[in-house]
């Protein structure tokens, strides 16, 4: 996309574009940075990385059980009974070690009653098939972290990115909202609201200093939410509809804040932002309105946020929230 000539019209944009991200197809999130264990959470056999819902669900394990390591294999390939998969290589899972499970969709023929794998339904679909003649369904397969598994090889790391910095933006936000951010993350990025903290992997393990500043604008993004602040919920557990949420307004703000970073967002972080949105609008399953009440509430996130960067007057960020209050009182009155 081009640059638009001011932030109003580069949020009123990405706002529209928001709109109709669930009418995109193949949008894909990929995380930005390596941190401590080398990548995004992948199976450590086929190296492919795990998607959507799923990255973010073995990346929460991962932090939660305090695991260094993104590699992730089912007990088949640990048990490798053919040599296929590690043939000079013994692998035990630890005992005690719990699996974590991950949900895979997959298209379903209904005429032929079997599945198929994404590349023979496009195959059919190429052929001539209508696509009302297969289903979605799912099925969920147990992994364990390469931190359980004993005989594993140690994963390699790659070199990291010295040349990436803290914009000035972000610092006066953790500053003016009393949030501060630790480079203690590791792998892992994320607010806590019980500690009302920021925790981030260091600057260097970024892809570029845009990748590393859109991450932190995520996660102070979800401080707005604290009841010393905009007051969200924010009680939801990984899975509920209220946690999609959440990470719907956070992403969508970020990304309307990244308009006054100093590095400009490339058309791949944009890609990147309404991929993540994606993801997690499918996981609410419900109406698009849904999807513009999160608009919203993200830009209300984003006004606060430009008033505590000092990015607008006390007296402008008055007028924004009221405007935002106006929008929303005549929402409720088409509702009755």
């Amino acid at each position: 996309m081009s640059r638009p000539k001011n932030k109003d019209e580069y949020r009123q944009e990405m706002a529209e574009a928001f709109a109709h991200v669930l009418e995109e197809k193949g949008l894909e999130w990929r995380k930005e940075w390596t941190g401590t264990g080398g990548s995004a959470p992948h199976n450590g056999i086929t190296k492919a990385c795990y998607r959507g819902s799923n990255a973010f669900w073995l990346s929460l394990v991962a932090m939660m059980k305090g695991y260094s390591d993104p590699r992730w294999v089912t007990m088949v390939q640990i048990m490798d009974k053919d040599s296929k998969y590690h043939p000079k290589e013994k692998w035990h899972l630890k005992a005690g070690s719990k699996a974590t499970y991950v949900e895979y969709w997959y298209p379903f023929d209904l005429k032929d009653k079997k599945a198929l794998t994404w590349d023979q339904y496009k195959q059919e679909i190429q052929s001539g098939r209508r696509e009302d003649e297969f289903k979605l369904s799912t099925r969920y397969t147990a992994v364990f972290n390469a931190c359980n598994v004993e005989g594993m090889p140690e994963i390699s790391q790659e070199p990291e990115n010295t040349n990436i910095h803290m914009d000035e933006m972000v610092q006066k936000l953790s500053e003016g909202m009393g949030v501060q951010i630790l480079l203690d993350g590791g792998d892992q990025a994320y607010y806590s609201p019980h500690q009302d903290q920021i925790h981030l992997p260091t600057p260097s393990s970024f892809e570029n200093e845009y990748a590393f500043n859109a991450t932190a604008l995520h996660e102070l993004s979800h401080s707005t939410g604290h009841p010393s602040r905009l007051n969200r919920p924010m009680s939801g557990f990984f899975g509920t509809s209220q946690y999609a949420y959440e990470e719907l307004v956070a992403e969508m703000c970020s990304c309307f804040m990244g308009f006054d970073l100093h590095a400009e967002a490339s058309a791949n972080h944009i890609d990147n932002h309404k991929a993540y949105v994606q993801s997690w609008i499918q996981a609410i399953r419900e109406k698009p309105e849904t999807l513009i009440k999160a608009i919203k509430d993200a830009q209300a996130a984003a006004n606060y946020m430009d008033w505590k960067a000092g990015l607008i007057t006390d007296k402008e960020y008055e007028l924004a929230k009221s405007s935002v209050m106006e929008v929303r009182q005549k929402e409720r009155e088409k509702e009755r």
